[in-house]
């Protein structure tokens, strides 16, 4: 059994979530076009957490081109989305510009 689990990674470690990337670009653009929204690294990840659990996944082996996409403006639209939840409910924000 323990042998099985220590193969757990090797069986798993080529398999990534293709929609992150596409995420993250994105979450950089916005934090760009956003610089007195109060971001910090925990608001970051806030807002990250909260827009790729709205994503549904699609997984590839590493280095494998998806063939699936999302738009800019879908992953915008869900970033924008995830900034207003975490700003109405600032477990960890301290510096969120009140707009």
């Amino acid at each position: 059994m323990a042998t099985q689990i220590i193969k757990l990674t090797e069986w798993t470690g080529d398999i990534v979530n293709s929609v992150e990337e596409d995420l993250r670009k994105e979450l950089k653009r916005v934090i760009l076009e956003n610089p007195n929204w109060g971001w910090e690294q925990i608001s970051i990840q806030d807002v990250y957490g909260c827009a790729i659990n709205q994503l549904t996944p699609y997984y590839v082996r590493r280095g494998v081109k998806a063939n699936f996409h999302y738009s800019q403006s879908e992953l915008n639209s869900v970033l924008q989305l995830a900034m207003k939840r975490v700003k109405a409910n600032p477990i960890h924000i301290s510096r969120i510009e009140n707009k």
